[in-house]
Parts: C-alpha cells; structure tokens; sequence
C-alpha cells in the first residue's frame, strides 16, 4: 500500500511539474551565434538548439520562441511569472532578480573603438568624458552603470545595427556589447569594423537562462539537471562543434 501511494504521489507531481512547463514563455534576443533570427524568422543558434536537447531530456515537447527587441524581452521577464529569457548574462546585480540554470556558455563584454584614432582607456572613469553607445537594458549598460559611469555619457539604442551606426558615423568613440555579435551585425549590415579593435574587457560572465522568480524551484531543478545531463551526450558535444566554428567566422 506503501509502494502505491509513494507512486501515486510520483505520478501527481510528474503531472504538476509539465503543467508548470507548459505555462513557460520563451524569449530570447537576434544576437548571433549564440541566439538570433534566420532567413524563415525562426529562433536558431546555440543556445536554442541546447535548449531543445534540454526538452528532449525532460520528454517534453518544443516550444515557441520568440525573438523580440533585448529591452522588451528583459522587461517581461522582470513583469511576467512564466518568462524564461537567454542566453542572459549572469551579473552580481542581476544575480538577485532572476532564477539561473548555468551556464550556457561564458562571455566577454567589451568596449570596441577606432583602432587609430580611439583613446586608450587607462580607467572607466575616463568614459564620462568620453560618448559610448550600449542597447537599452543590455550588460554593457548595466555594468557600465554598475561601474559609476555617467549616464550622460551613454547613448541609448535598441538593436545592434543602430549601435554600429554610431560607432561608424563618429557620434560615440566606443560601443559595449560582445565582439563576435558586434562583428556580425556588422557584416549582415555591410559595415566594415576592420579598423576597430577591442580597446577594453567590461567583464567575462557566464551566459544562462533566466527565469522569473516566481517559476517554482522544482522546475528550475529539472532545467538544472537537464542541462548537466545534456552535456553528457554526443549531440551536445556535436552541437558544440559546431557552435565553436561559428565564433571563429568574422
């Protein structure tokens, strides 16, 4: 009788924890390779093809994603219950707000200037003299915030293609943002950065998914054990493979 109810009870919680992972929302940002919208505006990249290893490993089916604007993506994961949000860079000062399963992979944030001409920065406290362009709510806003650096020394804009345009046109002497994203908005733009070069690391940080607080801990714990268990397997290191030769592409 023992055995039943012990079973039973299985049974209850195996149905509460897919209720609660049909109810996941999915967003996630255009930022190459790791996340970003293909040619059929599809969710496509790293992260998302692991993402779906992880659902394959729950025995749970795909699920939409949407690709939207960073700043609205970070604002619904703050608003709404069920929002899940990646590949989120994971900060002291964010670390508090969401719920993590980690890592995706690790990132580097950088400041990216004219290679000839940009001054050399000895520290950040030089930037309030200085322009530099972030996206609205991205990490390279946040930690230069984070880093005491004036707001009115920072110019706002909502994609990558209108961060480089600053940065071309001369009216910032850098942007914040991850290299390899940068480069490749770049190239999708026809802009060429060839004579721009990384003039300083804001910080290296982990990149997860993000979770509303209010997802329940049981279903974070499923995510956490899906990740570890997916990296196991011969597809991850495959899909790895493949990840790893996409950074290298400029």
């Amino acid at each position: 009788m023992r055995r039943l109810f012990t079973l039973f009870c299985l049974y209850c919680f195996s149905l509460s924890s897919y209720a609660a992972l049909d109810k996941l929302s999915y967003l996630t940002e255009d930022a190459y390779p790791i996340n970003y919208l293909d040619q059929q505006g599809q969710a496509q990249g790293f992260a998302v093809e692991l993402l779906k290893l992880m659902w394959q490993q729950m025995g749970h089916p795909e699920q939409a994603i949407k690709v939207m604007p960073w700043e609205r993506a970070y604002y619904l994961l703050e608003q709404k219950p069920n929002t899940v949000l990646f590949a989120t860079v994971l900060t002291a000062k964010r670390k508090q707000y969401f719920k993590w399963v980690c890592p995706i992979d690790t990132v580097s944030v950088v400041l990216l200037g004219k290679a000839d001409s940009t001054p050399n920065i000895q520290s950040l406290e030089q930037l309030n003299e200085l322009k530099v362009g972030v996206l609205r709510a991205d990490v390279g806003e946040q930690l230069l915030l984070n880093n005491e650096v004036d707001d009115g020394s920072l110019m706002l804009t909502d994609s990558y293609h209108h961060l480089i345009k600053l940065l071309v046109a001369n009216r910032v002497d850098f942007i914040a943002g991850t290299e390899q994203t940068i480069r490749h908005a770049a190239k999708q733009n026809s802009y060429s950065l060839s004579n721009y070069e990384v003039k300083w690391v804001l910080n290296q940080e982990q990149l997860c998914y993000a979770f509303n607080q209010a997802v329940d801990d049981t279903v974070i714990e499923q995510f956490k054990q899906a990740l570890k268990q997916v990296k196991e397997t011969d597809a991850y290191q495959e899909l790895l493979a493949n990840y790893q030769q996409q950074k290298l592409k400029p």
